[in-house]
Formats: C-alpha cells, structure tokens, sequence
C-alpha cells in the first residue's frame, strides 16, 4: 500500500492551463525560490555548534595510558585490532591483540579496537584510563557523544563500560606517539587466527 502526498499547486496548474510555456513557469519558479530565499536571509543567522576538541587531562601517575589501533583489509573485510596500556607509576606494559572477520569499515575496526581495550581494562583493578586512538573521528564521537548509525552499538558498549572507572577519558593521538599499537594491530591482522563472538 502507498500513501500520496497531495499539495496544492496554486500558481503552478493555472500557468499550465492559461497556456504559458514550460520557460516561463521555470522562471516564476525561479523568482519565487530567490524570493523566499532573502526571506530566510533576513532573519537571525542560524548559528552552528561548534565543535571543541576535549581539554587533555593533566597525565597523573595513577593514571593508565591505553593505545589503541586497528589494521583492516578492505578486500577480505578481515581486521587485526591491537591495545597497548602503559602504567607509569608501576612500569607496567601490558597488550593484547585480536582478529576479527565480516568487519565492514576502517572506523568500525577503529571502534571494535577501542572496546576490546576497554573490556580488557574492565577486568583490572586500575580505575583510572586514558584511551588514545589515532582516529580523529573516532575520538570526537565518543567525545560528543555523536554516534555514526553504522557505529551505534559498539559506542553504546564503550560508554556503558566507562562507568565502571573512576576517570575515564578518550582522545586523539597522532600516529607517531602511536606506533607500538600500530605495528601490533598489523601484525594481528595476518598472524592471528579471527576471534568469534
């Protein structure tokens, strides 16, 4: 069953019955939308949001550093995502790795790296986290709490999951402070055999 909309054309069905050409119906049109087009002008500019980038939390010792990074081949789909922590008060280095198949984007296996760090984060007894991704667009959705349809779910997880710290925070990281997760998620994308969920 189809519904149809019914809007009335006045103006536009009686150029075509006085008999004016489809030229001069294009023109009136054309007037009309200019028209209505200073009109819009005229009022109060419509002001956008802007977009802040978050304030970088001064780096404390208690606080764990987490990078992460994915690896992904468009022609297979197939992903290799890879989390690196970095515990500075204790020294402690820690990492863990996973393969994924069926992944359908690069910022999907951005978003999938950046969960399976945070879950991995869960099961320690350290509260405090500061996830790094080399993903702008990735970092700013989870920062505006903007979330792409294709990613909807997998941030839904990561937000839920940062309730459980007592700081959590996630921002940019440029590839060259990235690059032991990096190589990493390389490595795991054609070494590791594919994880099932």
């Amino acid at each position: 069953m189809s519904t149809c909309l019914s809007l009335p054309l006045t103006g536009i069905s009686s150029n075509f019955t006085s008999g004016l050409s489809a030229k001069m119906t294009v023109a009136n049109a054309t007037s009309s939308a200019r028209e209505w087009l200073q009109a819009q002008k005229i009022g109060a500019p419509m002001s956008h949001p802007t977009m802040r980038e978050p304030k970088m939390p001064p780096i404390q010792s208690d606080v764990t550093l987490c990078n992460t990074d994915a690896a992904w081949a468009a022609s297979t789909q197939r992903a290799g995502l890879r989390w690196h922590f970095n515990t500075p008060e204790e020294d402690i280095n820690r990492e863990g790795s996973r393969a994924m198949e069926n992944v359908s984007s690069p910022l999907m296996v951005e978003a999938l790296a950046m969960r399976e760090a945070v879950l991995e984060a869960k099961c320690s007894p350290i509260l405090k986290f500061w996830f790094r991704t080399d993903s702008q667009e990735l970092a700013r959705a989870i920062y505006s709490k903007t979330y792409p349809v294709e990613l909807f779910g997998v941030l839904m997880d990561i937000e839920y999951l940062s309730s459980f710290f007592s700081s959590f925070f996630v921002s940019f990281v440029g590839r060259e402070h990235n690059a032991i997760a990096d190589s990493l998620a390389k490595s795991a994308l054609h070494t590791l055999p594919p994880c099932l969920y």
